[in-house]
């Protein structure tokens, strides 16, 4: 066990000289082997140790039995100790889970609040045989690639020195040791799926491989490493995405990175974390160019043609009533709009906006400064407003006059948010709209003096479901 605890500690970088290292205790087996094991390293890596025991109220006296021995297990070890009681029963019925998954919440909110506190790294005790149970699990339950990995060796601040051990490494180190410990009854009982994998799945596998323990965790391991280099190519396709909003490469992309791209945008952005039906229902919209989809928290995803959008469904789901009457002086500085996008209003000269759009065509981009630049020296009576019935727009460079609902149509704006697009009127006309650019009778000329630059984005608008904005 020593030696896999330690390929385990220098191949996961798991210790530097000096940790703090609060471990989670139970009293079993593992827990006890590898806070002893531990013990071992205090003057090799300097480490400070803290054990920590929960009690969750279910076992009755056993659960008592559990935590004096802990105790007593600490002192001998000379290791600080803290016990807490939590009635896990109660809280997973106010909060409608089960005990397990209840149990496991406070036993890692109470250790991450310790390490907080104490500026410390987290040691739990799994194993080998505990991540191929849980791959199993997974399996069970339909899973990605993903579910293939079991527990990771490290995870935050959470490390897990015996992840290359078998319960057999923990038992004849127990042994060899004279470590005594607890067994906990529930362990025992098959009316929790882990202990079904545990007590009757694995050892039928084993009939067809003994060494199935070693398999699983090469096919662990395999996907894991696929699984990280699938990742990689998703996060550079989601991050070109929150830089430009340009999805192109996210519809373009295969679908294991696309799947992943989508579920790192619902997680990093909208903070969220989809069922693998989301991620599926989304892929399926992007596949026919259009179509929304409900996710948690209330988080719509939504896609016109090309353009893809994440957003709040209470946002979305206010009428255009409620900003109809909308209206804002233009003065240069910031304006925010009732739907919480932030207009930002520049004055610069006209050798500023030369120099500006020749930086954009040497560096091939998108005519942004173009589109969204007007000349300042003829704005009168000027304000921010939404769109009304009648409104007509020419766009510079085109010089035709379309009705707003034509535009939007033509440039494919979603129309749950249509009510939302600000614009710029000046003296009774419109000069500017958000996502579409300056009108033919306002675009910069070789007479104007001074230029107002608008930074605004169609994306912006969408800020409430945190796409833009954590």
């Amino acid at each position: 066990m020593e030696t896999k605890c330690r390929l385990a500690i220098d191949r996961f970088k798991m210790l530097s000289r000096g940790d703090r290292i609060i471990v989670g205790l139970s009293g079993g087996a593992d827990s006890c082997a590898m806070l002893h094991f531990l013990c071992s390293l205090r003057d090799e890596y300097a480490l400070e140790l803290k054990a920590i025991h929960v009690n969750h109220m279910i076992r009755g006296e056993e659960a008592r039995r559990d935590a004096d021995f802990a105790r007593e297990f600490c002192q001998k070890l000379c290791v600080a100790f803290e016990l807490y009681t939590a009635d896990v029963p109660a809280i997973a019925a106010e909060k409608g889970i089960g005990w397990e998954q209840c149990g496991r919440e406070i036993r890692y909110g109470l250790f991450e609040k310790a390490a907080g506190e104490w500026n410390a790294k987290i040691a739990t005790a799994h194993t080998l045989s505990d991540s191929v149970e849980t791959v199993f699990f997974h399996m069970i339950r339909g899973c990605s690639l993903n579910g293939l990995k079991g527990i990771p060796p490290v995870r935050g601040n959470i490390i897990r020195p015996l992840i290359l051990c078998q319960r057999s490494d923990i038992e004849s180190y127990c042994a060899g040791h004279g470590i005594r410990y607890m067994t906990d009854s529930t362990n025992l009982s098959t009316d929790y799926a882990r202990n079904k994998i545990r007590l009757r799945l694995l050892p039928l596998m084993r009939e067809l491989n003994p060494s199935v323990v070693e398999a699983i965790g090469r096919l662990s391991e395999s996907a894991g490493s696929d699984d990280a280099f699938l990742c990689e190519l998703a996060d550079e396709v989601a991050e070109a995405y929150f830089k430009t909003g340009d999805a192109d490469r996210l519809i373009q992309s295969r679908r294991p990175v696309m799947s992943r791209a989508l579920m790192a945008i619902c997680r990093e952005k909208l903070h969220i974390c989809p069922e693998q039906r989301h991620i599926y229902e989304m892929m399926a919209c992007i596949d026919r160019k259009e179509g929304s989809v409900n996710l948690p928290g209330d988080h719509l995803f939504l896609i016109r043609q090309n353009r893809i959008f994440f957003t709040d469904q209470s946002h979305l789901s206010q009428k255009a009533s409620l900003f109809e009457n909308w209206r804002a002086d233009f003065q240069p500085g910031e304006i925010i709009t009732p739907s919480g996008q932030t207009i930002i209003l520049r004055i610069i000269d006209k050798n500023k906006y030369d120099e500006l759009c020749e930086k954009e065509k040497t560096a091939g981009k998108d005519k942004k400064v173009f589109k969204n630049c007007i000349d300042y020296d003829i704005i009168k009576k000027a304000g921010f407003r939404f769109r009304s019935e009648g409104d007509r727009f020419s766009r510079a460079g085109r010089g035709v006059s379309k009705s707003l609902k034509k535009l939007f149509n033509e440039e494919k704006i979603p129309v749950e948010i249509r009510h939302l697009v600000p614009l710029l009127e000046s003296d009774g006309m419109i000069a500017w709209i958000c996502g579409i650019g300056a009108a033919e009778q306002f675009k910069v000329t070789g007479a104007t003096r001074l230029v107002l630059y608008i930074n605004a984005d169609l994306r912006d608008i969408t800020n409430q479901g945190g796409i833009l904005n954590d």
